[in-house]
């Protein structure tokens, strides 16, 4: 059973399995890679205008000449007006102005369920965008800016699909009659501020643009390696609360797949984020047996040492992407991703600390790797 989730695609569990829409499947040609015939490309995707907070956005996607490598998310709040009341910031914000996103393959497939707290996060941590504190911290990018006083505001998420630099994991989408889908839930005004702008709010912008792999010219059967593989990531809450000054094994929701990256966030009863994991004794466990048992301070280190952004609160990521250089790369050799099956215990544990309003509550943003032909590593080889 195990063998078989892992190695051959499973719906169930939420795998792609689908080849591509072209006749080009894995690759072969000349021998030489895809990546080396191939170029990055990019399509201006849709953009919509004016509107609401709260909003709904379904936009209608445009096909491009060959695979896609991520969706680039732009969110725009315009036109407000502070005059009277200065807009606040909430806590998450400006990235909690997307409540939810779901993006879906051409056969309905979802690939990726995801808030806009935990698409920031997911930029951050999972080694599919930028590199060790060089475009992988979307606060910081010259794009950005931070809410101001009108409320206005800019921000930027990768919404990403390949896994490493030679387009493993993208998705074919040269069929216009069969496109990705993809679902934006806009969060309410009193999501974004503490305080909103009086006496105009903002409207919103979306834009949405398609960064893709451009199918090779002289060599058109060739395509990304292990086509119909897919990285994927979803949001799941511990079916457990977390008490407080507690010691508990909380008890991991995603498993049955290759698992790259776990960020964790924990947050009280208000749904504010809280620094109070255990800090003396913050284990992780797989299958009964503590895998990794460090302080909280030797977390923290690891995870600038491997992502270069200062950790923040409420949040603790373990990367397993980490084989072939000191820090979470789209360039690692996949050897250290962690293989797990259906009947895996993925826990959590430690003696958790003062939680106010409690029970607390642990958010899990799992990144998983469904391989089609074999372990994820196999495509490397060539």
């Amino acid at each position: 059973m195990g063998a078989a989730t892992l190695q051959v695609a499973n719906p169930s569990i939420g795998t792609v399995s689908r080849k591509p829409q072209t006749t080009a499947q894995g690759e072969g040609g000349p021998g030489e890679p895809f990546n080396r015939s191939s170029r990055h490309g990019q399509v201006a995707g849709p953009l919509l205008a004016g509107q609401q907070f709260g909003f709904l956005w379904t936009p209608l996607l445009k096909p491009v000449p060959g695979w896609l490598r991520e969706f680039t998310l732009y969110v725009s709040a315009v036109g407000g007006n502070g005059a009277t009341t200065a807009a606040v910031a909430a806590a998450d914000a400006p990235w909690n102005v997307v409540a939810n996103c779901y993006v879906k393959d051409p056969f309905g497939q979802l690939i990726i369920q995801a808030d806009g707290y935990s698409l920031f996060l997911i930029d951050i941590y999972g080694g599919q965008s930028g590199m060790l504190g060089f475009g992988n911290n979307p606060a910081t990018i010259p794009s950005f800016s931070t809410i101001a006083s009108t409320g206005n505001f800019t921000m930027r998420l990768r919404l990403p699909l390949e896994f490493d630099t030679d387009g493993y994991c993208s998705l074919s989408d040269m069929n216009a009659a069969s496109q990705p889908q993809i679902t934006i839930n806009g969060a309410a005004a009193a999501t974004v501020y503490s305080t909103s702008p009086v006496p105009t709010l903002p409207t919103i912008t979306t834009q949405l643009d398609e960064p893709y792999w451009t199918a090779p010219i002289d060599h058109p059967e060739l395509a990304p390696a292990d086509p119909g593989s897919s990285a994927q990531w979803s949001v799941a809450k511990t079916a457990t609360g977390v008490a407080a000054n507690a010691f508990q094994r909380l008890v991991l929701p995603r498993v049955g797949s290759f698992i790259h990256t776990l960020i964790l966030v924990l947050r009280d009863s208000t749904n504010a984020r809280v620094d109070l994991f255990p800090t003396s004794d913050i284990q992780l466990w797989v299958d009964g047996v503590p895998l990794l048992i460090e302080t909280m301070n030797e977390r923290a280190d690891l995870m600038f040492e491997r992502h270069g952004v200062a950790r923040p609160v409420g949040v603790v990521c373990y990367t397993f992407r980490v084989s072939a250089l000191p820090f979470a790369s789209n360039a690692d050799t996949h050897d250290m991703i962690l293989p797990t099956t259906p009947g895996t215990l993925l826990e959590l544990a430690g003696t958790f600390g003062n939680i106010t309003n409690a029970p607390g509550q642990l958010f899990v943003i799992t990144g998983e790797l469904f391989p089609v032909g074999g372990v994820p590593y196999t495509h490397l080889a060539s």
